[in-house]
């Protein structure tokens, strides 16, 4: 059985395809994609449902096999929205067209890109980093429909939830949004919640020193080909000055470029008033050309770089996707009797854990980087409140029947290169995934 297996596996990784090629109309109709990992999670959630099935919605789930119910959930998840991370940003954004508007520099149009910037920075103050009232709300959400879609799991009499979260507070912050919401359900939920330096090794292993990122040569030239593809930028920026060469001269026009980029992408978890033109300044070819930068960031540092060693750039989730398993085979031999493992941390550790397990694609290896952002998109992996949910069923009526799973990629059915899907046999899964971590070292 094993080998037949095996023989099955090698042929369906061969090309596993549950991408959605992107054009620049996708672009021009959903510009929100433009903002990679910033994008808000029920937009990206509802965008990539319409260009898949065709509804501007959150997706619909098939029912379970005959026989089957849901009786576990594993689970991680990003926080949801945030601020912008850095506050020296903030301030350099603030500083900068400040002294631009009163040296007289701006013209009309910077005077209101100014005037923009300068609320933004305003409504951030001491708040870099911080969880957004739209980041609760995400978590909030996501927590209503998985008790809706598996409500058998939290009806349970004395069911335990265990939530873990990474130290940092916009990942407790979403992981208490999330309990609150189960809770306010069903009060009688069990639920254990904690966090700690002690979870850190799986919870968020970014900073692994082993990591396989010496630079290659086959790595350097595609890395290269990449950049000069787009040729010289068009700096958007001119147009907020009524002398560009002038300003040139006095300001870093590039680094002015990406504030007003990364200014825009920060009102996508944030409400504020009285914005007058940052949200429509740049065109799609300028928002693409800072999407493909961003997008090449992700999969570059984070997914199957074929350059870097394929899987063996994700190691640095091996930690987490083996505690994945191991946690689920606790529940399935009996030794642990929570009903959902809940963890709450950052795209940097489910964007690798989502190309290790090589769901929807994500661990899919592109060769050629100049048709990376159409085949593979950041925004559909880590959006804000991005997540992985894996569901797992058992037959009622005859507990010797296969252990079933269906794997939710921020609440979507996914596909994994083992089947058809949505549904697939456990063993089957776990051992797909273990020979990924075992291919993974170096």
């Amino acid at each position: 059985m094993r080998s037949t297996f095996t023989l099955l596996l090698l042929a369906l990784t061969l090309h596993c395809s549950a991408q959605t090629r992107l054009t620049e109309a996708t672009f021009e109709e959903y510009p929100d994609i433009a903002v990679s990992n910033y994008i808000y999670y029920d937009t990206s959630v509802k965008i990539f449902n319409k260009i898949e099935n065709g509804v501007y919605d959150y997706p619909t789930l098939t029912s379970a096999p005959e026989g089957y119910e849901p009786f576990y959930i594993s689970h991680y998840g990003r926080h949801g929205s945030r601020y912008h991370y850095s506050q020296r940003d903030y301030d350099w954004w603030a500083a900068t067209l400040d002294t631009a508007k009163n040296e007289g520099y701006l013209n009309e149009i910077g005077l209101k890109i100014a005037h923009d910037i300068e609320l933004i920075c305003k409504d951030a103050i001491g708040r870099a980093g911080d969880l957004t009232a739209g980041g609760r709300k995400q978590h909030q959400g996501i927590a209503k429909r998985m008790m809706s879609n598996f409500p058998e799991i939290f009806q349970a009499e004395g069911a335990t939830i265990d939530a873990k979260s990474t130290v940092v507070p916009r990942c407790l912050l979403s992981m208490d949004a999330f309990c609150q919401e189960l809770r306010a359900q069903y009060p009688n939920l069990i639920i254990n919640n904690d966090a700690g330096q002690c979870f850190q090794w799986y919870m968020m292993r970014e900073q692994d020193h082993n990591r396989p990122m010496v630079k290659t040569d086959e790595w350097k030239k595609a890395s290269m080909s990449f950049y000069m593809s787009g040729g010289k930028p068009e700096i958007a920026c001119k147009r907020i000055f009524k002398d560009p060469d002038a300003a040139a001269k006095r300001f870093n026009l590039m680094r002015i470029d990406q504030a007003i980029y990364n200014a825009y992408c920060t009102l996508q978890g944030v409400t504020l008033d009285g914005i007058e033109l940052i949200d429509n300044f740049l065109s799609t070819k300028e928002k693409i050309a800072s999407y493909k930068s961003g997008n090449f960031y992700w999969y570059n540092t984070f997914a199957c770089v074929p350059q870097l060693g394929g899987v063996k750039n994700s190691h640095c989730a091996s930690n987490l996707a083996n505690k994945i398993i191991e946690e689920a085979e606790a529940v399935l031999n009996g030794t642990s009797t929570v009903r959902a493992n809940l963890r709450f941390g950052h795209d940097s550790a489910l964007m690798p854990l989502l190309a290790l397990m090589n769901v929807n694609g994500a661990g899919e290896e592109i060769k050629d980087f100049s048709t990376l952002y159409t085949d593979w998109s950041s925004s559909k992996y880590v959006p804000m409140a991005g997540n992985i949910q894996i569901i797992f069923y058992r037959n009622i009526q005859d507990s010797g029947k296969d252990i079933l799973v269906k794997i939710l990629q921020n609440e979507g059915e996914s596909k994994l290169p083992i089947g058809d899907g949505p549904y697939y046999r456990w063993e089957d899964v776990k051992t797909y995934w273990s020979q990924r971590i075992e291919d993974s070292k170096y």
